[in-house]
């Protein structure tokens, strides 16, 4: 009986995480929305104002993807699925610095997956060089807070005995 509920708590932090998750992994893949419109052939009558149907997608996809990231973090994802858009916005990088990459060559993915690593070995760097810095903070108000309260005994003290 004890193992049920805790088998339905892990369930009940599990299943809150799954939506946002899915769209923090759809915001990375919504990316790519403008290929398959070119490869289906799907030409919209209203561009907006771009002059192909593929230009108007990618520049949509383009702001919805971080509206969509920030709703999906919002609701608390599990962290791990950050690492899509993540994927997704680095090969876009690569592509824009390499203005001569109109296909994918093999070292490309080498070159994403690095880059990703990095970001992501950087990241947590900081975090726990900030998590550190916090508990450091923490400790020595800790320790000064011990200090003024046994500086303040010791001068009760001192004043009782006069």
């Amino acid at each position: 009986m004890i193992k049920q509920k805790s088998n339905d708590q892990e369930t009940s932090k599990i299943y809150p995480s799954v939506f946002p998750t899915v769209l923090i992994i759809l915001s990375g893949l919504i990316l790519y929305l403008d290929k398959i419109f070119v490869f289906f052939d799907v030409q919209l009558e209203n561009n907006h104002g771009y002059q192909q149907t593929e230009e108007f997608i990618w520049s949509l996809s383009q702001t919805l993807s971080p509206i969509i990231i920030v709703i999906g973090l919002y609701l608390k994802p599990f962290k791990e699925a950050l690492i899509v858009p993540l994927f997704c916005y680095v090969i876009q990088l690569w592509f824009v610095l390499d203005s001569s990459l109109t296909v994918d060559r093999p070292l490309t993915w080498v070159y994403v997956l690095g880059t990703v690593v990095f970001i992501v070995i950087i990241s947590v760097g900081i975090k726990r060089i900030l998590i550190r810095r916090s508990k450091l903070l923490q400790l020595r108000e800790s320790v000064m807070e011990k200090i003024i309260s046994k500086d303040d005994q010791l001068l009760t003290k001192k004043e009782h005995g006069k």
